[in-house]
């Protein structure tokens, strides 16, 4: 497809039938499509200038967002005095506007002066599309191009720019008509009416990082997912432990993006809440086509984010709002929960992991005391810990908003200042001397405890395995292998906190329950490992249940699922 075409579809789609057009070259692979589509009703204007004062008065005459499409050089210069009027007047004009392509811009190239450098009051957003090459292009402008649209009436209407850039050498080649397949992107607002349904549908409920739910907030999600047939999944950032709900990272981790597609995909997947830092999560779910399933988003904000490709749907509105409008009376059955729930009830993790951060993960994470604190920092820290549950009263958070290496330990200081119970940090070597400085803060007091995994590097670039490394040096700069040597426990006694360490199994357990226990002293515990190890200790998790995982197929096909629940009573 070109933007062209995208552009097209979407006008009809989004029931955009007034279309103000005028001459150029440009701009011509649009204008071919529209001018032979009986569903638009077209008009020429030769004056840019006047054409957007025309196409105003049509808006004030119908009522409806009116689109206006010129070619490249001074045309859209011309828009501006009528997009001005536009913009204070909060009419909904779509100016689709054409340029040469960005190499060209600021080349002293002919008809190419920059076509999204409007003034602020003339438009509410200007959209560059991209030039269609690869699929990835193609998502990116479906999405745009959705979002402009959305944007015409979105709370206070106002006109709105899609920029499309075009290839000299494909400017007059004659466009395919026929109407290609585009997702649409529905906005729906909390005044309006929501005609939408999730009757007899499979629903995959994600919440991203969230502060902790409050007994309310908990009731209606409760009462929502007792309504449908749906499953909830979550990982620590969700600080969510209600019915229905599925820790679910290790089962994403292990199985494919064709096995989700064809066998644990929903029909639609609900989301709240922030990132959620769960890598294998957003690989599943962007994995197939963009029309696998439905994608709704629950945003106060209303943002056109298509995290995963597959958004169809964002309700303007907090979750209490959606949840308690899309409620039902009666309770449903909960076949796709149960499906999930005995999926990875079949998983387990080796007892025999090397010592690495996932081994230190299921060593603690029963241990870390009821309601505490638990900061995973970033990346490593976070996907070894997601495997493994907490108890329910541990709030959990991450630095996964920006998802940046600094600040991680500054953050969770400012926590633990602000209360009494015990808070503990787990950090890599890298992201724990990044931020160093903040162990100094004077505010700190006796109940901070902090997991300083020390693998010597970012193990994080060395996950891949032994055949990158083999062809790229990792260490030298892309790890940065060797920038702190010794250890943390100089600079962590000179800021009044008692230094641990280990650097085997047998000495991280002798010491594991004065880190975790209550004293008169903020404690760092330095806990050296290697990449080898974190790396082994990563893959032995996966190959352990892909192994199970085909194994167990294989049983059920030969003896079917009362077969199996009859092994499982024998086995148990």
């Amino acid at each position: 497809m070109t933007n062209a075409q995208i552009i097209f579809a979407l006008l009809k789609q989004h029931n955009i039938r007034y279309i103000l057009i005028n001459p150029g070259t440009t701009n011509i692979q649009l204008v071919q499509l529209v001018q032979n589509d009986p569903s638009f009703t077209c008009y020429s204007v030769v004056d840019e200038r006047s054409a957007m004062y025309f196409a105003i008065g049509l808006y004030l005459e119908l009522g409806v967002p009116i689109a206006t499409t010129c070619t490249s050089a001074q045309a859209t210069r011309n828009y501006i005095p009528g997009l001005t009027e536009a913009f204070y007047k909060h009419v909904p004009i779509l100016a689709i506007t054409a340029s040469k392509l960005p190499i060209y811009t600021y080349q002293e190239f002919m008809q190419q002066p920059d076509q999204t450098s409007l003034p602020k009051d003339a438009v509410k957003q200007s959209f560059a599309l991209p030039f269609i090459s690869t699929k990835t292009d193609e998502l990116m402008c479906e999405r745009m191009v959705n979002e402009g649209i959305l944007e015409l009436t979105h709370r206070t209407p106002g006109p709105v720019q899609l920029n499309m850039p075009v290839d000299d050498e494909v400017i007059r080649a004659v466009i395919d008509p026929n109407l290609p397949r585009v997702k649409v992107i529905h906005r729906y607002m909390e005044r309006e009416v929501w005609n939408v349904s999730l009757a007899g549908r499979k629903i995959m409920l994600v919440i991203g990082e969230h502060r902790p739910f409050n007994e309310k907030q908990i009731a209606v999600i409760e009462k929502f997912t007792a309504s449908y047939n749906v499953f909830v999944y979550v990982n620590h950032l969700s600080n969510y432990h209600g019915k229905y709900t599925v820790f679910g990272n290790l089962a994403m981790t292990t199985m494919t993006n064709s096995e989700f597609i064809k066998t644990y995909k929903p029909d639609v997947l609900i989301t709240i809440g922030g990132q959620t830092g769960d890598y294998p999560l957003c690989w599943r779910l962007s994995a197939g086509d963009r029309f696998e399933f439905e994608h709704w988003r629950i945003s106060e904000d209303g943002s056109i984010a298509d995290t995963y490709f597959k958004l169809t749907k964002v309700f303007e509105c907090g979750f209490e709002t959606f949840f308690e409008r899309m409620s039902l009376d009666s309770m449903a059955e909960h076949s796709y929960y149960e499906f999930w729930n005995e999926h990875i009830s079949s998983l387990s993790i080796p007892q025999n992991l090397p010592f690495s951060s996932p081994w230190i993960a299921q060593q603690l994470h029963m241990e870390i005391p009821s309601g505490s604190s638990l900061n995973f920092a970033i990346l490593n820290s976070l996907r070894s810990w997601n495997h493994f549950p907490v108890d329910k009263s541990v709030t959990c958070y991450a630095n996964v908003a920006a998802f940046g290496i600094d600040g991680c330990m500054s953050m969770f200081l400012g926590q633990s200042v602000a209360t009494n119970r015990l808070c503990f940090l787990v950090i890599g070597d890298l992201a724990f001397f990044y931020d160093m400085n903040s162990l100094g803060i004077r505010h700190i007091k006796n109940n901070v405890r902090i997991l300083l995994v020390n693998n010597g590097g970012g193990v994080e670039f060395k996950l891949s395995g032994d055949e990158l490394m083999q062809k790229v040096d990792i260490d030298s700069y892309i790890a940065a292998s060797g920038h702190f040597k010794g250890s943390a426990k100089s600079w962590a006694e000179s800021n009044g906190f008692k230094y641990l360490t280990a650097m085997t199994k047998e000495e991280f357990l002798s010491q594991k329950n004065e880190f975790i226990s209550e004293g008169t002293q903020s404690i760092v515990f330095e806990v050296f490992t290697n990449w080898e190890d974190d790396s082994k200790g990563c893959r032995d998790m996966m190959t352990a249940n892909k192994k199970y995982g085909a194994i167990k197929e294989g049983i059920k096909s030969i003896v079917g699922k009362k077969g199996v629940e009859t092994l499982k009573k024998i086995i148990k």
